[in-house]
């Protein structure tokens, strides 16, 4: 393969997150020589400017522009009355979500997949990369199918596949999974092992200690001499578990009153009461003083090497959980909840401590073990840095992204 391929990667998330910083390292290393990107996403975001900055042509739609995507007509009928009545019966309701269905692909996916099909043609795309899952990106595989290119479905979440959707992977010429419990999930959907390749997402361990500055990180969070800094980094999403850590965060400030909480995240379009309600919360429990919310911020290792325990408490299973190999690759010990993929990253007791999903006690009693054994917290974070560098670095991940692009394009 000598000629040099123009690729095309889709986003559809609403906002900057695990995917989008994930796309961004994954473009970052590709091989320029051989691979062309241009990239879409379907929201203006903070992160956009850092792929502008790599010399690629973007795309950014505004899909997301209203809170919901679906015309107020189609709000109002589902509470008309034959609305009601079709769901009180099962014929009913089936009848009832399939026309919704229906409606979205008319209105939605449909419009969108031809505007993909005419940047494909305009840009004369090689290949069509997405960056989400197959629910997500209908409107991508079907804009590669019209156009007669390859179509690759990087699957970063928990994919349930309807009826349209198990014919539409039938037009998807390979599968990337960022974790063997994705790819088991996906595989118990009826797809085909060998369409399947998993591809652990990675960082560049060198870069991202360069770039670490812990007195500038502190400075910018807020913290003072002596806090102890306990960091959630991600976006505001019930499933994330925000919620859990605030509760947690009770726990932990009677047990060590120099710790300070810190939220780091923007809120989804589809969930700003979520947001409120962690505001709430936070002025229910007096955790004023002791917790601090930041927005989204761009400088993720100057954040990471402020804090001195990095915690995931998603409530849901994560398929990956990106902000652990990212807090593991500054040396940060880590607090995670023990569902999805994250037991292919942290070892129990060895990088982190590993906790029920959603149990706030549970959660914050490893926080305080962690802060107040800072022996055992200094092994876990060298232990967690050595393990990104064996099994996430970026040259594993870009080299397995690239030798599916080879498998495809060469054929």
């Amino acid at each position: 393969m000598n000629d040099k391929h123009r690729v095309l990667y889709v986003d559809s998330a609403p906002t900057a997150g695990g995917s989008v910083v994930s796309l961004y390292e994954l473009l970052r290393g590709l091989d320029r020589d051989r691979y062309e990107p241009i990239v879409v996403f379907y929201a203006p975001h903070a992160y956009v400017d850092h792929f502008r900055d790599l010399g690629l042509q973007v795309y950014v739609w505004d899909a997301y522009a209203a809170p919901d995507h679906r015309p107020i007509w189609v709000k109002d009928r589902r509470q008309s009355s034959i609305a009601r009545c079709l769901r009180q019966t099962a014929w009913g309701s089936r009848l009832y979500h399939a026309l919704g269905f229906a409606l979205l692909l008319r209105r939605r996916v449909w419009p969108r997949a031809r505007a993909l099909q005419a940047i494909i043609r305009a840009e004369s795309v090689d290949l069509v990369h997405t960056n989400i899952r197959v629910a997500h990106d209908r409107e991508s595989i079907i804009a590669a199918r019209l156009s007669s290119v390859p179509c690759v479905c990087h699957i970063r979440d928990w994919d349930e596949l309807n009826w349209f959707d198990r014919r539409l992977v039938r037009m998807v010429s390979a599968f990337i999974y960022i974790s063997e419990s994705v790819q088991k999930r996906h595989l118990q959907t009826g797809m085909l092992r060998s369409k399947g390749h998993v591809v652990y997402n990675g960082l560049d361990v060198a870069s991202f200690l360069a770039a670490l500055d812990p007195v500038q990180g502190r400075k910018s969070l807020g913290l003072a001499n002596g806090d102890l800094a306990v960091g959630i980094v991600g976006r505001l999403e019930r499933w994330k578990g925000q919620e859990v850590f605030l509760r947690a965060m009770r726990l932990v400030e009677d047990a060590v009153p120099s710790a300070r909480g810190i939220v780091v995240g923007d809120p989804v379009p589809y969930a700003l009461d979520y947001r409120d309600s962690l505001f709430a919360l936070h002025e229910e429990f007096g955790l004023s003083e002791r917790v601090i919310f930041h927005p989204f911020r761009r400088d993720l290792p100057q954040v990471m090497s402020a804090l001195d325990v990095v915690v995931l408490a998603s409530t849901s299973p994560e398929p990956f959980g990106r902000v652990l190999i990212e807090a593991m690759a500054a040396g940060k010990p880590v607090v995670a909840t023990d569902a999805g993929g994250v037991r292919e990253i942290v070892q129990d007791g060895v990088q982190g401590l590993l906790v029920p999903p959603g149990d706030a006690a549970a959660l914050g009693r490893a926080i305080i073990e962690v802060l107040t054994r800072p022996e055992q917290a200094a092994a876990m974070g060298r232990a967690g840095q050595a393990r990104v560098k064996e099994r996430f670095n970026i040259q594993q991940y870009v080299d397995g992204v690239q030798a599916v692009y080879r498998q495809l394009l060469s054929s």
